[in-house]
């Protein structure tokens, strides 16, 4: 069979991929998917390159299975092939053997130097499903994503050690991050309005100084054991197939199972009843912990995860702002400053209002 290759611009699972001409699809995506799934190039008949990611090229790799039926996967360039990328590939790949065709997709192949790229790259599961937020899906949906998650924390990380360091304890670990966001107050600036700066640091004074006392809790005092955390389970990062797989593991990690809950609650505006049907389905899937004390500290993980996200906009908002007054570009910042603003200004809000309650 003669391959027929193209890439051509289409929206797939609501993810717009770029326009090229006909037959440009790089040969070496096409042998070395054909590599990876066990087929002839010539049975590749269809490429297609997503816009997506600043740090990887993503194609969308259709081809003829040995059963003669069609099939499809993902292959994932890495840009760069410096150290640090290569370990993060490779640590990606771990938890993708680890974590893949429950999770996350499946991982067919993974190579950090291969004959067809001089960088990392990895063949995937294509998976058949659509990203939609989760404050739209149906009750079933958000309670079957608490048992995933549930089961993404249950999993075993002895065979991951080689890959993160850890020092395995809560306490510590969330000592870690607060430090870690508190570090981005140099941020907290000119030109950022004089008001929001006042009010970024009154947020960071209050959860610092709670910290202590909440340190000694039994909910963090408890002697609970770390665990695989996605990283990342924003908008976008969810397809439904209708079971929901988590894809971008990027920067899965190991950590306190509340920051992660924590997290999705807010970066996806879970309302409370949403969160009591995740919480429904987390229970079902927790065995080896003790779901009660995840609970707990989800609520202390909570304002201190918007104020990480919030600096993380103040970040982006100073940035561009810099750029503009000198003249440059920012590649991390891209966008207008009152888009960064406005994102960092509502997020901000959000943290009084939940410290307010919290008082």
């Amino acid at each position: 069979m003669q391959a027929r290759i193209l890439i051509k611009l289409r929206t797939l699972n609501n993810v717009d991929v770029t326009e090229s001409p006909a037959g440009s699809a790089p040969k070496a995506v096409v042998s070395y998917a054909a590599a990876a799934v066990g087929c002839s190039p010539d049975a590749v008949t269809d490429v297609i390159r997503f816009d997506q990611g600043n740090r990887h090229a993503v194609y969308r790799v259709s081809y003829i299975a040995r059963s003669g039926e069609g099939a499809d996967a993902v292959v994932r360039v890495s840009f760069s092939g410096s150290d640090v990328d290569r370990a993060q590939a490779c640590l990606e790949a771990a938890v993708l053997t680890k974590v893949g065709g429950v999770a996350g997709p499946a991982l067919y192949d993974f190579h950090d130097e291969s004959p067809w790229f001089p960088t990392p790259v990895m063949c995937l599961q294509f998976v058949d499903g659509h990203s939609r937020q989760l404050a739209l899906v149906s009750p079933a949906h958000i309670q079957a994503l608490g048992s995933v998650v549930a089961w993404l924390h249950e999993q075993s990380t002895e065979d991951l050690d080689e890959h993160f360091r850890s020092n395995n304890a809560i306490g510590s670990y969330a000592d870690a991050r607060l430090h870690s966001i508190l570090e981005t107050l140099s941020w907290v600036r000119d030109p950022l309005p004089t008001a929001a700066q006042d009010q970024l640091h009154k947020a960071a004074k209050r959860l610092q100084t709670a910290w202590p006392q909440q340190r000694e809790s039994e909910a963090f005092a408890s002697g609970e054991q770390l665990a695989l955390l996605h990283g990342d389970i924003g908008p976008g990062n969810v397809l439904w197939t209708p079971a929901p797989i988590l894809i971008d593991w990027e920067y899965a990690r190991i950590g306190d199972p509340a920051d992660e809950i924590a997290y999705l609650f807010d970066q996806n505006g879970l309302t409370a009843e949403q969160r009591d049907l995740f919480w429904r389905g987390y229970r079902g899937g927790v065995h080896v912990r003790n779901h009660e004390h995840v609970i707990e500290r989800a609520t202390w993980w909570a304002p201190l995860t918007l104020l990480g996200s919030t600096l993380w906009w103040v970040q982006r908002y100073v940035r561009r702002a810099d750029a503009e007054v000198a003249g440059t570009d920012d590649s991390e910042a891209p966008r207008e400053p009152s888009y960064y603003l406005d994102q960092l200004t509502m997020r901000l809000d959000r943290l009084n209002s939940q410290l307010t309650k919290t008082s």
